[in-house]
């Protein structure tokens, strides 16, 4: 366990930076998802412009990995190695064990970032990912080995998850060296399905009705196991029927139709009274209509029509994962530097720019005649609001509390 040494971490930024798990994670996880935003406008920018890049790894096979698996991890396992011994009553994980798999896993999605260009760079970056992430997750069950705790479901789940998600990195590592097509389509879908969805839903369903009970009054948390377990079986059960190629209506209605009631029982309308939380409720809307758009593409495809393209998918993606991505992280790093738990004017503004991305996103697919535009706009806009986040909130990741108090 990392242990606080005084006035030499006030002094020095990278003491500070490496003082919690989260600072570390969510740095470099702030940084590359920029990164990725900036070379993905950039693809659509050659596009528009008739000037095509000249790369060796396709547009869609690099962008659909670095997407899953670039910068969402690093997010994951800084939350997760700051409040999950909390959860287990256990010590956090060592320095020097978080610190080289936050390192090792961020310069993979570097090499990943520049293997557009070089082969061997993604293929180093995947490896990278492979190794990195085994180790984490190895680090996860450990604690939930130690931990005497009771309730140790939540803390499992995401164990389950991580596991799968080195699965999912192992396959991509497969399709790069073997130019085997199925096994980049055997990532994405695990890496969709069996890793980010069930971690946001499990972490939702753990800390979204906490949250809203000490901050709403006459409010009853609901979060009941059969509820998490049934989310988390469908996704993994579609996972599995998505890489077999096998349709998915019927698991698509039951998670549409069981996130809809969760986000109502936990009391949507109500959350508007608290800009930082209804962030989170919002956020978490946009699960029910990323799958409930999957239903209806499943139902269409199932009578022969052509479904629904990429637009569920970014629904999910860029609707749930990244709103929620900006409203979890903004919560939790105003409340490990000490401050307030206010949502000021440009976290409100960043937040909205990203649903703005997200319906640009669909829309694009829904309506082709404005796809191309629609395309760059949603890029344009998701650059500029990770960019005036971490413009604002990066800092706050190497300087000490203002409260005075370590971590």
């Amino acid at each position: 366990m990392y242990r606080w040494n005084g006035e030499s971490q006030l002094q020095n930024p990278l003491k500070i930076l490496s003082s919690a798990p989260h600072r570390l994670g969510f740095s470099l996880g702030a940084l590359l998802l920029l990164g990725s935003l900036l070379l993905w406008g950039l693809e659509l920018l050659s596009r528009l412009a008739a000037q095509p890049l000249v790369t060796v790894i396709p547009a869609m096979f690099w962008h659909g990995y670095v997407m899953v698996y670039g910068f969402f991890p690093l997010f994951m396992l800084g939350f997760i190695y700051t409040a999950g011994p909390r959860w287990l009553s256990v010590n956090s994980p060592r320095l020097l064990h978080y610190a080289l798999v936050l390192l090792c896993f961020a310069v993979g999605s570097l090499f990943c970032l520049a293997g557009r260009w070089c082969v061997l760079l993604m293929g180093a970056g995947i490896g990278l990912h492979v190794l990195a992430w085994s180790c984490a997750a190895l680090i996860w069950w450990q604690a939930i080995y130690h931990s005497n705790v009771l309730d140790k479901a939540h803390a499992r789940c995401i164990g389950v998850a991580f596991s799968l998600g080195a699965l999912g990195m192992l396959a991509a590592l497969y399709w790069l060296i073997g130019q085997q097509n199925n096994a980049w389509v055997w990532a994405i879908e695990i890496g969709v399905w069996g890793l980010l969805l069930p971690v946001f839903l499990t972490v939702s369903h753990r800390m979204i009705p906490f949250f809203s009970q000490s901050v709403l009054s006459a409010y009853t948390a609901w979060r009941p196991l059969w509820l998490l377990y049934t989310l988390l079986g469908c996704c993994w059960v579609v996972a599995i029927l998505r890489c077999l190629h096998i349709n998915t209506f019927v698991f698509s209605v039951v998670l549409a139709v069981l996130l809809m009631y969760t986000s109502w029982r936990w009391q949507l309308v109500a959350a508007w009274s608290v800009k930082l939380l209804a962030m989170l409720h919002l956020a978490f809307a946009w699960a029910g209509v990323g799958i409930l758009l999957w239903a209806l593409s499943d139902g269409m495809q199932l009578v022969g029509q052509g479904g629904l393209g990429f637009a569920p998918l970014h629904a999910l993606t860029l609707g749930f994962f990244c709103t929620m991505l900006l409203a979890f992280v903004t919560r939790v790093t105003l409340g490990h530097s000490g401050r307030p738990l206010v949502a000021g004017g440009l976290a409100w503004i960043t937040y909205w720019l990203m649903h703005g991305v997200a319906a640009a996103r669909v829309l694009g697919e829904l309506i082709p005649a404005w796809q191309n535009g629609l395309y760059l706009a949603a890029a344009l806009l998701a650059v500029l609001a990770i960019t005036l986040w971490v413009k604002v909130y990066l800092p706050m990741y190497w300087q000490a509390r203002v409260d005075g108090n370590h971590g």
